[in-house]
């Protein structure tokens, strides 16, 4: 009785680390600070590993991170590096004539926690690993003219991914910017999170807390009102089954960014 009731409390101790671990890590967003570039010009995405939406607070291993730019043309990768200048990832583009998407992928990663810490690797690599769990992050961000709505609408066939219905650009200020969240490409039900830049100074904090529903158009849809013009990123984490031995979960987190001007 005694090894039973221990071991329950072993298993809920471990998991409750886990899952408090997942809600902890830092989300992945995108964005770019040249919100009126001209086409042709040279801007920069920037890639921000954060629990503060805004501020960066370190920078990916750029080994695990790819990025690419996506219009109606094609998919052009871009070089990921270290950003000198703050704790972040940046890459260099041209800016499009039309509408576009900036995506990054920070791939894979199996982090296990041991009693130093979480530390990267498998519980292969760490003899004393207590758990380990595999964590994927997408990011996009919607720039260029709004010229072509069946881009911002079509998926880009990230395994977990938020899919504005509409340009969420032209919301206005006091009305809701409609999503899609999917996983494997087919609706998700789960928890929306989303923030504008200047929110708050408190890390792990949001604006809006909402829930995916069904309507006509399906279920996984998500409804996102938007309070201020600004810098906005949507948010949605997921927990899929792994299929390596000794790792527990694959932790999928996806992040949406666009600004909106607040103007008719």
């Amino acid at each position: 009785m005694f090894q039973s009731k221990f071991a329950r409390a072993l298993i809920i101790g471990v998991t409750g680390c886990l899952l408090g671990s997942a809600a902890s890590a830092h989300e992945f967003v995108a964005s770019t600070s040249q919100t009126d570039a001209k086409p042709g010009s040279t801007a920069i995405l920037i890639m921000d590993s954060t629990h503060q939406f805004g501020i960066p607070e370190e920078a990916e291993a750029t080994k695990h991170v790819r990025a690419q730019l996506i219009t109606t043309s094609g998919k052009t990768g871009l070089e990921v590096a270290e950003n000198p200048d703050a704790p972040n990832l940046v890459a260099s583009f041209t800016y499009p004539d039309q509408t576009a998407w900036l995506q990054g992928h920070r791939l894979p990663v199996v982090w296990s926690q041991t009693p130093d810490g979480w530390l990267e690797g498998g519980m292969d690599q760490h003899a004393d690993a207590i758990t380990s769990a595999r964590y994927e992050k997408f990011a996009k961000h919607l720039i260029g003219r709004s010229q072509n709505d069946d881009l911002i609408t079509t998926p880009l066939g990230d395994k977990l991914e938020i899919v504005p219905l509409s340009d969420p650009r032209k919301t206005a200020i006091g009305t809701d910017a409609e999503f899609q969240v999917l996983l494997d490409g087919q609706p998700l039900t789960t928890t929306v999170l989303a923030t504008y830049a200047g929110f708050t100074d408190t890390p792990s904090s949001w604006a809006y807390y909402s829930e995916t529903l069904a309507d006509e158009r399906g279920s996984g849809i998500a409804k996102v009102r938007i309070s201020s013009p600004g810098l906005w990123v949507v948010r949605v984490a997921t927990d899929v089954a792994d299929t390596q031995e000794g790792v527990r979960v694959h932790n999928l987190r996806a992040t949406l960014s666009f600004h909106v001007d607040g103007q008719d």
